[in-house]
């Protein structure tokens, strides 16, 4: 409710910009629903994330990087919707990039698959919330897994903590760092089942190392870009001799009119890929050793 507060007070003075996703790896085929059109995936792609629906098929996987500083991995056949992504304007100087940017309220839907997740230092106020059928979770960092399926739902807290309500009969359940919640369906209502235990070690599906898998790529993508506000480039129209000459991507002045569709900020968030010291390491995951589960 805070940072909802927040970000309603900023957006009732200057407009913030649109958040951001940057593609930042993708394997096979995936779609993105921009709401507008439904169109593959591209790999160093940046779209609005609001609104926005990404499905991954069964031989493909995708990571992409939020405009907060969060690192999303999509395992195979998984479709998730970013229902709400909202930002305060940036800060107007950076020390750290590990941190986030602004005061961000995010609401992601998991409708199935499985969600690799490695945030930035929140901000103060930030909301950070992943939900499926059978769970609400308030994820306070740093590194999660969701697996979401028709009459299941696992949230593991590999690092950090999270406060799940597995549905609307439930109480908050404190997940703390190394812990899984496992919440399946409950009788017609009645309350859902709900089971909290320290993540197993092993490799198999919600183990440890099947975890860190998922969230390591995850926090790998979010260092290969940082984002940064940059005055919105606009089509202006000069009118000239009796003439008129429209000239892309310039800044607006005098003697000039100009019109922007989709944002009333006169500012956009931009993608600035990281150039790596080195050459990068090939992705941690891949569809050829990948199940579902």
């Amino acid at each position: 409710m805070v940072c909802t507060a927040t970000l309603m007070h900023a957006q009732a003075g200057k407009p913030s910009p649109r958040s951001k996703l940057y593609v930042a790896d993708l394997s096979g085929d995936t779609e993105i629903d921009t709401g507008k059109e439904i169109d593959d995936l591209s790999k160093k792609a940046v779209y609005n994330a609001e609104g926005a629906s990404i499905e991954t098929k069964s031989n493909s996987n995708a990571s992409v990087v939020l405009s907060n500083g969060t690192g999303v991995y999509f395992d195979v056949s998984t479709h998730v919707k970013f229902t709400t992504f909202k930002q305060e304007a940036f800060k107007p100087s950076r020390s750290d990039l590990d941190d986030e940017p602004s005061v961000s309220l995010t609401r992601v839907f998991v409708d199935y698959g499985v969600v690799g997740i490695s945030t930035s230092n929140q901000a103060p106020g930030s909301t950070m919330v992943y939900e499926t059928s059978l769970a609400t979770a308030s994820i306070r960092g740093r590194q999660a897994v969701i697996v979401a399926k028709e009459n299941l739902t696992v949230i593991s807290m590999v690092q950090g903590e999270a406060t799940v309500q597995a549905g609307p009969l439930d109480r908050p359940h404190l997940v703390k760092n190394h812990q899984q919640i496992i919440i399946r369906p409950g009788k017609q209502d009645e309350q859902n089942i709900v089971e909290i235990q320290d993540i197993p070690d092993g490799s198999i599906e919600d183990d440890m190392a099947w975890l860190e898998e998922r969230v390591l790529t995850a926090d790998a993508a979010r260092k290969l870009v940082y984002f940064e506000v940059q005055p919105l480039k606009q089509n202006i129209t000069v009118f000239s001799g009796g003439g008129t000459t429209t000239v892309a991507g310039a800044s607006s002045g005098g003697g000039s009119t100009s019109s922007v569709s989709g944002s009333d900020s006169d500012s956009e968030i931009v993608a600035v890929p990281v150039v790596p010291a080195n050459p990068p390491v090939q992705p941690v995951v891949s569809p050829a050793n990948l199940t579902n589960g």
